[in-house]
């Protein structure tokens, strides 16, 4: 293995502008593009962008993760539940497989199904909800577990070798592409089990208590992670989500002051360090990495350098 294939990865999640901006208002454009700091560091960096598949079951901070690994690359399979379990110390029968299960909010707009970040949840919502659902869940086949607050473990023989759209790939997007609803009889047994058990929970959950009080109601779950555990990893890749939240709520502001901390915090140090730093967005990854300076590369840095929202666009 070469020493840049070597290199320690750095990879940062929701790190790229949208990728709708050009067609956004220009006081949007001008907000999101405005958040970005000016480091001449990242603009002057070797970069290499690679285009990810918008209806990709994997966001492409997942696929980069996995990548860098070294892991098996089958879409929708990469096995982040089986993962998480493993470090639970939980199993489960070798038929079965697992899956993470997310309590999602559903919002209708103009006639379609957006999937939308729920806010936070509280140790007491997950515990009445885990407990309320868990009897509708089980006979199913399909076992419980607590793992996060609004976020649970599964297992079940519906999860072996099941393709599943991660959580971070369809927030905020319209559901049309993964529910497939015109499209029934291509359906496979499990997935109508799992459609009917989120229409079974939606209706449990139109009217639990849980959400008498809270500002956006939790009205649906979806499930992800799905596929065997993958396996151990000689390479250092860390992983950032830092700049998700802001990203998900549209704050072009917050993203901002959290992407200037990350620049200073774990960016510019990567790449001072000669490690890899990918920044991945929706649809896309940019990876930067500072090379030996060169004559040709200080002839470079002499060259009029894009904005940094360039790069990152």
């Amino acid at each position: 293995m070469s020493a840049r294939l070597a290199a320690p990865v750095t990879v940062v999640s929701h790190a790229l502008l949208p990728p709708d901006l050009a067609q956004a208002h220009s006081i949007e454009r001008q907000a999101w593009q405005a958040a970005l700091p000016t480091h001449a560091a990242l603009r002057q960096a070797q970069r290499q962008r690679q285009q990810h598949d918008a209806q990709h079951l994997d966001a492409p901070h997942e696929w980069a993760q996995a990548q860098a690994m070294g892991w098996p690359l089958t879409p929708g399979l990469l096995g982040w539940a089986a993962q998480s379990a493993a470090q639970q110390g939980l199993s489960c029968s070798p038929e079965q497989g697992w899956a993470f299960i997310d309590l999602v909010h559903w919002r209708v707009d103009q006639g379609q199904v957006h999937l939308h970040h729920p806010g936070s949840i509280s140790a007491a919502e997950d515990q009445a909800l885990l407990q309320s659902m868990s009897p509708y869940f089980l006979e199913d086949g399909i076992h419980l577990q607590a793992f996060q607050a609004g976020r649970w473990l599964a297992h079940s023989t519906h999860f072996k070798h099941l393709p599943s759209a991660s959580l971070d790939q369809v927030m905020g997007r319209s559901m049309a592409a993964w529910l497939n609803t015109d499209d029934l009889a291509q359906q496979s047994d499990t997935q109508r089990v799992l459609r009917r058990l989120q229409n079974e929970m939606q209706m449990l959950l139109y009217t639990h208590a849980v959400n008498d009080q809270r500002a956006i109601s939790l009205n649906s779950f979806w499930w992800s992670g799905t596929g065997d555990a993958p396996p151990a990893s000689p390479n250092k890749v860390r992983l950032h989500l830092d700049l998700r939240h802001a990203y998900w709520a549209q704050d072009p502001a917050a993203w901002g002051a959290q992407w200037q901390a990350l620049a200073q915090e774990v960016m510019l140090p990567a790449l001072q360090n000669g490690h890899r730093l990918l920044l991945c967005g929706e649809q896309a990854m940019v990876q930067l990495q500072t090379p030996p300076l060169g004559v040709l590369q200080g002839l470079k840095n002499l060259l009029p350098q894009p904005a940094l929202h360039e790069v990152l666009s």
